[in-house]
Order: C-alpha cells, then sequence, then structure tokens
C-alpha cells in the first residue's frame, strides 16, 4: 500500500501547472512519517490526485513526482526502460548528428534525481536523491536492456547528495570503461576521462554555444578563458580561427585540452595556460593585449539565490577585463551557468562593464543550454545556462 499525503489548501498550484517538486511546508501531514526514499501517492487539499514520486523527509524537497498516472508503478525496470526510450527518441530527434550527448536531463525528461551523459557507447550516471538510489537496481537493468553500453561509470560526486544523507562515490558500475573515450561534437574530436573528469565528463550543455562562437571566430586571435577541455577554443580552430590561447586553472585540465588540440590537428596554433582566470585576464590587459574574439565561461558563480548579488560583481569585474581584451569590431562571447542570475540581471551586468570599460556593444545573440538538456517551462530551474554574444566597439 503507498502512502498519501496531502497537501495545504493553495499550495497546489506549481505542482499542478507541471513542476515536480513538493516542499516540506507545502504539505499537510507530518513530514516525518515519509517514507524514506518510499513511494508517496499525493493528494490536493480536496483530496484529487496529483501525482506519485519518492520522498525524503530530511530534504527541504520532501516529494520529487516521477509520474501523473495513479497506476504507474514506479519502482520496476518497465518504468525506467519507458523513460529512456522517451529521453533517447527526444534526442534522436532533436539531435540526429550527434552519438555523444547528455542522455538524461533530470527532472526535463521526468526523471529527478537521474543525470546520464554519453561517450559514444560508454555511460556516466549521475545518482543525487535518495530516491533514485533505491531505485538503483531498477534503473540498471532498464540501462542494460535499453542502451546496451560497454561499460557504466557511477558518477556520484555531486554536493547534492550529501544533502540528501547519501555517501560520494566514483566507480566503474558495470561493464568495461577504456581510461579515455573520444567522442565528436560538430565535427570536433574530445578526448573525455569518463572517470576522472569533471562533473559527468564533459560539459555538453555549450555544444552549439561552441558552434556558434566558432562561426564569427574565422581569421580571428580567440582568448579562451575557463576553458576547461578546450571547448570553445577548439571549435574556433577548426572554424579557421588563427590561433587561439586557453587558460584554466586545472594543471590536469589544461594537459587534456592541449591534447585535445593534437587530436584535431591545431595544435600548433593553440597555447595553454595554467592559470587562474581572472588573473590572467588583469595580466593580459596589462601587457596590452587585444583579441578578435574572447570568451568567458566561468564555473558558477552564485551557488545559491542570497549570494546571487555579490555573483554579480564577479560577473561584472571579469566581464570589463573581458572587453578590455577585445579589439575594435570583435566578438565577446560570456556565459552564466548560475540559475540564480537571471538573465536580464546578468546582461545588464555586461552592459555595465561595456559602460564602465567605455566599449560599446551590439547583441549578435542570447544562447542556453543544448537541445539534450532540455527545458521545461513549467520547471524555471531546468533553464540555468545563459549565453550571450557581443560585437564590440570603441566608438
Amino acid at each position: 500500500m503507498i502512502p498519501a499525503v496531502r497537501l495545504h489548501p493553495r499550495h497546489d498550484q506549481r505542482v499542478k501547472a507541471g513542476h515536480p517538486w513538493i516542499f516540506s511546508n507545502e504539505i499537510a501531514d507530518d513530514v516525518k512519517t515519509l517514507p524514506a526514499g518510499g513511494a508517496v501517492d499525493v493528494f490536493d487539499s480536496k483530496g484529487a490526485f496529483v501525482g506519485r514520486g519518492y520522498a525524503n523527509p530530511r530534504s527541504l524537497i520532501a516529494i520529487r513526482l516521477l509520474s501523473r498516472r495513479r497506476k504507474e508503478d514506479i519502482d520496476t525496470p518497465v518504468f525506467f526502460a519507458a523513460r529512456l526510450r522517451d529521453a533517447l527518441a527526444y534526442r534522436t530527434a532533436c539531435a540526429p548528428d550527434r552519438r555523444s550527448l547528455r542522455l538524461v536531463h533530470a527532472e526535463a525528461d521526468g526523471l529527478p534525481g537521474l543525470v546520464i551523459d554519453r561517450f559514444d557507447n560508454v555511460l556516466t550516471v549521475q545518482i543525487t536523491t535518495l530516491g533514485m538510489e533505491v531505485r538503483k537496481d531498477a534503473i540498471e537493468q532498464a540501462i542494460r536492456e535499453e542502451l546496451a553500453p560497454d561499460g557504466v561509470i557511477l558518477r556520484g560526486d555531486a554536493r547534492m547528495r550529501e544533502m540528501e544523507g547519501l555517501e560520494e562515490e566514483r566507480r566503474l558500475w558495470f561493464g568495461e570503461v577504456p581510461p579515455e573515450v573520444a567522442i565528436d561534437e560538430h565535427g570536433v574530436t574530445f578526448l573525455v576521462d569518463a572517470m576522472g573528469a569533471q562533473k559527468t565528463g564533459h560539459f555538453y550543455d555549450q555544444a552549439e554555444n561552441r558552434r556558434f562562437a566558432a562561426s564569427l571566430s574565422k581569421g580571428r586571435t580567440v582568448l579562451d578563458v575557463y576553458c576547461n577541455t578546450g571547448g570553445f577554443g577548439l571549435h574556433a580552430l577548426k572554424a579557421g580561427a588563427t590561433s587561439v590561447v586557453a587558460v584554466d586553472s586545472s594543471e590536469e585540465t589544461m594537459q587534456r585540452a592541449i591534447r585535445n588540440a593534437a587530436a584535431n590537428g591545431v595544435g600548433d596554433k593553440f597555447e595553454g595556460i595554467c592559470a587562474e582566470g581572472r588573473t590572467t585576464l588583469e595580466k593580459l590587459v596589462g601587457q596590452g593585449r587585444r583579441f578578435g574574439s574572447v570568451v568567458l565561461d566561468p564555473p558558477a558563480f552564485a551557488k545559491s539565490r542570497k549570494v546571487a548579488s555579490k555573483a554579480l560583481v564577479g560577473y561584472r569585474d571579469v566581464n570589463a577585463l573581458g572587453l578590455m581584451l577585445v579589439e575594435e569590431g570583435g566578438f565577446l562571447f560570456t556565459s552564466s551557468c548560475s540559475y540564480h542570475v537571471e538573465e536580464e540581471r546578468f546582461i545588464d551586468t555586461v552592459v555595465e562593464a561595456a559602460r564602465k570599460t567605455g566599449r560599446k556593444l551590439r547583441m549578435v545573440r542570447r544562447g542556453e543550454q543544448a537541445p539534450d538538456h532540455p527545458v521545461v517551462p513549467a520547471i524555471p530551474e531546468s533553464r540555468y545556462l545563459k549565453s550571450l554574444a557581443f560585437h564590440v566597439t570603441t566608438g
């Protein structure tokens, strides 16, 4: 018998509109009695069925819905297999030319707490919630049956696991995984360490923004700051950029970026600098350097709403330095992956940076994450990446 919980009056509008999260203060029943990781049925204050999900009484998000169908069993491999087929069908339609991509994007694919990235025939699986952790066996069976990968790595090292009362883990789940997998992203080769790299192995979310930035970089010198494994710079070189200076603070990541440049036959045009991003920007400004395109793709400056204002100051200062390095008539490509930094405030911050440095901007494009990281309008949190392109002049 699946336990039932009822919501407080007027606390059901958001979830009825399609959001899968139910916070503890929205539940009329005693949250402490919820089954840890277990299935629960949710009803509104009038007794109408809202959905079925899993619970965690120690989490602020006490319930995450998996289904709006009362008879659907969320604890079987059959359920997860169906969701995997839906996720795969969507990506086949939206990204037919890409085999390596994000295959499951948590809430946006109806599977909150589960992220799966594909690297050719190797998968990395990130489980971030207790409800998904207790369903790990069902998930494994579904993956084996529907995706038949050569090997799967569990990347349970996200900060959310600690909040959910779970231990961190990073290990081979099943099958065999080579030390390195070569993937293709719009004609650019990346050598991925699926076990040891950051997050789930590769930042697929910027794929379309990298391709767009590359389209405006032909014949230009490019500065790629916070470059990770060289994504923006390598795309630019393959599209005809004359040279790239790439900056990242991780020695291991920078060495992989240099190896990626060699794998694409552009190693002679790729200069890697292992140093902190802002410090390097300041040094380059002091040297009087200028570039045809400047790319700024920093890590999230705001991990919570309460630090969003402070993060905007950081974005302003970094973008001001970046703008000073753009030559007349060049381009600035700048991103924020902080969900708590709203797009309009981010744009205002870049405009403020331009005013501070005497630059004039024309917005060329507003971008977001690639289609393999789908955005669900009813789930604002599913849209986190803001990517802006500007034409820069001083006159």
